[in-house]
């Protein structure tokens, strides 16, 4: 029995509407991409217009390829042992490396004794810096007395004759701000730890090369100076690399005619071991365990990845020679150095602060891009009647994504190496649109996971505090209007035993004075404080040994009058 005829109406018209909007449901064959290049020549009379195919068969040498690579590759390790290990090449430091660790605030113990080590250690010792360090801010906020430092490189002093910064100050930001090194290029420097206790007092802010450090008027026991160093083995050869790398691949596309598997397989490695080795690296010197440890699963997922996609457009573009190199290579590039590219566009805390009026302006014209991208590549697959084929099987992920967003305790992250994964089937087409995007996708996919590794899609949110408050109980300071030298907050005696909390840290000038304190209370003139300048003041409960996150500073100005800096 058939269905009725109003329902078979119904479902005609449907089928048409599905039509006209999703496309044919049997795919068809793509249209090949022709020629958008194009040279006109003429002589006398005569005018040639000839359209840029491939490079002349006389001028490929594809017996040459292998040589080539085994040349290229040569290279690419005596370029890694000259950034890496050459003889006189000093220590490298990361772009935060400081001589005290400012993270939780009360490390160093009383008046910062148990760091008093770690500063004699790189008393005189050399340092190399890497490039990029002036692009490398804070993941959280930080107190620097009274003032709120966020977004930016944690930098206390500088501004005297001598250069003398704050122990908990970033190294080679402070070497770019004195202008001892390249910020591009990075460099050598040598290191000069003040004499402990004597430490030093009245840090004077400076801004230079982009950056702008902190004043900060208390002593404060730990502080260093950076003096220049010239020696060989300095600067950082990044862009030097990325430029031969760049310059090899194109040659390898044009003249030497690889098999589309193989270049495609070079693209993979090749974008890897860059990554990992020159331009997002996971750490200041090469951990090969993990390195290695990181290829395999690259391979494979590469595999899946020339299959779905590449191949396909890959294939298409085959007698296209040049524009291949030309839009794939572009792409690439990008997606290679997107950790390097948008450091210096105000985005990259995204998702996690709210963006300031340049960073508005810079996500709308890339949420612009990537729609224009979206509808032109959907319009295309619609043409060859794929379109149906992708939404059956992307439409389930958003049911599963907003399940993911509801799993207590975790947060959904989405890793530019899953939109990744997720959008380079997609941009499987032999046109301009899927060259030059899926090359992109491939290098934020391998940045994705050679910086940061594979990690999961769900994270829990405690570890993704990193270095900043976890949101424990704080105390609650009470005003205090009429007793200068008295400071006063709420009892953890008042508070529940469940919460296992003993005593406080008492943080004065950004140090610890008062460890497993007992008392609620603090008479100011008891300390032996410097009077003429202002004191600032941080209490945390200590729970279980360990001291919770510290309240706001409350400040005791120069005048004897009190006052709280709010986040």
């Amino acid at each position: 029995m058939g269905l009725p005829h109003r329902l078979q109406a119904l479902r005609s018209k449907a089928s048409s509407f599905s039509r006209r909007v999703l496309g044919p449901s049997i795919p068809t064959e793509p249209i090949l991409p022709q020629p958008s290049c194009s040279i006109s020549l003429t002589a006398g009379y005569h005018s040639t217009h000839l359209k840029l195919r491939n490079i002349p068969h006389k001028f490929t040498f594809p017996r040459a390829l292998y040589p080539f690579l085994v040349l290229w590759l040569t290279v690419f390790i005596l370029l890694i042992r000259q950034q890496y290990y050459h003889p006189s090449s000093p220590e490298i430091l990361g772009c935060t490396a400081a001589p005290w660790n400012d993270w939780p605030p009360d490390n160093c113990g009383v008046n910062g004794t148990n760091c008093l080590q770690d500063l004699l250690d790189m008393d005189g010792k050399k340092f190399r810096c890497l490039g990029g360090c002036k692009y490398v801010t804070l993941g959280n906020p930080r107190w620097v007395g009274d003032e709120k430092v966020d977004k930016a490189s944690l930098l206390i002093g500088g501004g005297d004759k001598e250069g003398t910064y704050r122990a908990d100050s970033w190294i080679c930001a402070a070497a770019i701000q004195s202008s001892l090194i390249s910020s591009s290029m990075g460099g050598c420097v040598r290191f000069h730890a003040l004499p402990f206790r004597d430490g030093f007092s009245t840090f004077l802010p400076l801004s230079s090369h982009g950056l702008h450090s902190n004043s900060f008027a208390p002593w404060y026991p730990g502080a260093f100076r950076l003096s220049s160093l010239s020696s060989t083995g300095c600067f950082d050869l990044h862009f030097i690399i990325t430029g031969i790398n760049a310059f090899c691949l194109f040659i390898t596309a044009i003249f030497l005619s690889p098999p589309p598997y193989l270049l495609f397989t070079i693209l993979l490695v090749l974008g890897y071991f860059h990554i990992v080795l020159f331009s997002d690296i996971p750490s200041p010197t090469p951990d090969w365990s993990n390195i290695f440890a990181g290829l395999p699963p690259v391979m494979m997922t590469g595999y899946w990845l020339w299959k779905v996609s590449f191949k396909h457009t890959m294939l298409g573009f085959r007698g296209l020679t040049i524009e291949q190199a030309s839009w794939q290579g572009a792409g690439y590039w990008i997606g290679i150095e997107s950790s390097t590219i948008f450091a210096r566009l105000p985005i990259t805390r995204l998702g996690y602060d709210p963006l300031d009026p340049a960073g508005v302006v810079a996500f709308a014209v890339i949420v612009v891009i990537v729609v224009i991208v979206v509808l032109i590549q959907a319009w295309e697959l619609r043409r060859v009647g794929l379109l149906r084929y992708y939404l059956i099987r992307y439409l389930p992920l958003i049911p599963v994504i907003i399940i993911l967003v509801y799993v207590p305790g975790y947060t959904l992250r989405i890793h530019h190496y899953i939109l990744a994964i997720i959008a380079i089937p997609l941009l499987c087409l032999p046109n301009r649109i899927s060259l030059f995007s899926q090359a992109f996708m491939l290098g934020l996919f391998l940045d994705g996971v050679g910086r940061w590794g594979w990690a999961s899609i769900l994270e829990q949110t405690t570890t993704l505090i990193g270095d900043g408050n976890s949101g424990t109980l704080i105390p609650t300071f009470f005003a205090n209007t009429t007793t200068p030298n008295l400071l006063q907050w709420s009892h953890f005696r008042t508070i529940d035993p469940l919460y296992n909390i003993t005593g406080y840290s008492v943080l004065i000038d950004d140090l610890q004075h008062l460890p497993n304190y007992l008392n609620n209370t603090l008479d100011i003139s008891q300390l032996n404080l410097l009077e003429g300048i202002n004191h600032h003041f941080r209490v945390a409960y200590i729970a279980n040994g360990t001291s919770l996150d510290f309240t706001d500073p409350v400040t005791r100005w120069s005048n004897g009058s009190w006052g709280q800096s709010v986040s």
